[in-house]
């Protein structure tokens, strides 16, 4: 029995006319089908560390093809793949964050400095934080480095902060 035998399986001659469709069609329009078919998968896994293997697929397709699908396709498909990279990572924080009324506990607070007695040298005053150096580490929100939130191909969120 061949796979054509089987009940709702094309026939030989559908089969022979969808090849016949692919042979004619241009190479731009099925890497765009491709494309969509993935990114809608992405899509729908956003936050899910399944989407980034479809995001890393992605990167793939548009890398290979470069330039020669035209610019304009390509710019289009590198357009909506930083789209889907930002939404991720964005997806990704959201997951991690705690619920608004599970907000982290403020420290406790600190006593009051202890009054200097007489002939005690008088206590110096706290020293200001030190402002981050021009050209450090820029932050991203929440105080993580901006490096955490790169999209790095084949490498999955930073969970160790």
């Amino acid at each position: 029995m061949t796979s054509t035998d089987q009940p709702g399986a094309p026939s030989e001659d559908e089969l022979r006319a969808y090849v016949d469709q692919l042979r004619r069609a241009e190479p731009a329009e099925i890497v765009l089908q491709a494309f969509t078919m993935l990114g809608t998968g992405a899509e729908a896994k956003l936050g899910r560390p399944d989407a980034r293997v479809l995001i890393d697929a992605l990167i793939g397709m548009v890398q290979a093809v470069g330039d020669r699908l035209g610019p304009q396709l390509t710019a289009g498909m590198r357009n909506g793949l930083q789209q889907l990279q930002m939404l991720q990572v964005e997806a990704e924080r959201q997951a991690a964050a705690p619920p608004a009324g599970d907000a982290p506990a403020a420290p406790p607070p600190q006593p009051p400095p202890a009054q200097p007695g007489p002939g005690s040298a008088p206590r110096p005053a706290a020293a200001p934080p030190a402002a981050a150096p021009r050209g450090g580490p820029a932050r991203g929100g929440q105080g993580e480095p901006m490096t955490d939130r790169l999209w790095i191909p084949g490498r999955g969120p930073r969970t160790s902060r």
